[in-house]
């Protein structure tokens, strides 16, 4: 069964250090430096028109208050220390980039020209989506688990009004497919018991 305990945690420094970079930038933020903020957040005008491109990215990395900061480190404490303990780490770094800027692009491309954009739930949807694709080829019991987090991940993020969903599903499905492509001819990863 999936558990997360403290050993499992300190194996996925990849997750934690993405984590930590949340959170201080979130906080580096709310001491100020406003125009930076707003150089860095997803603002589909100013990438349409002005290709200001980094932004796909960097908004990976903001957060628009302290509730949304939690509920997305906790679901990437969740998933990614999973994902990452099944995968090599340049892979899972792969998934979670793409799959965070899938979802910054389809947004743009799907939501209104003046929409502005934040956060990391789209890379780690790619997670999620990256999770399922290892339930998909190892048929691994324990993903049955984190499939009921994420359902009710999801119905909660429901409720919660500015979601991006774009964000959420290509994402989702950018993960589904790079963990697919990653995982199908791979031998399954021998792993420590959740």
């Amino acid at each position: 069964m999936f558990i997360l305990d403290a050993s499992n945690i300190k194996k996925a420094r990849i997750t934690i250090f993405l984590i930590s970079t949340n959170g201080l930038l979130f906080v580096l933020f709310s001491f100020g430096f406003e125009e930076v903020f707003y150089l860095l957040v997803q603002i589909n005008s100013k990438i349409i028109n002005d290709l200001e491109i980094w932004r796909l990215f960097t908004s990976m990395f903001l957060h628009g208050d302290a509730l949304h900061l939690f509920s997305n480190m906790v679901s990437l404490l969740i998933f990614g220390s999973y994902v990452e303990l099944s995968y090599s780490k340049y892979q899972f770094i792969i998934i979670y980039v793409v799959s965070g800027l899938i979802g910054s692009f389809f947004s743009m491309l799907l939501l209104p020209f003046y929409t502005i954009s934040l956060g990391a739930s789209g890379a780690i949807f790619g997670l999620i989506g990256a999770a399922f694709s290892i339930l998909i080829v190892q048929r691994d019991t324990p993903l049955i688990y984190l499939g009921l987090i994420y359902v009710f991940y999801f119905v909660i993020s429901s409720f919660t009004p500015g979601i991006n969903y774009f964000a959420h599903i290509f994402g989702l499905l950018g993960g589904l497919i790079i963990g697919y492509l990653f995982k199908r001819n791979k031998k399954p990863v021998e792993r420590d018991q959740y």
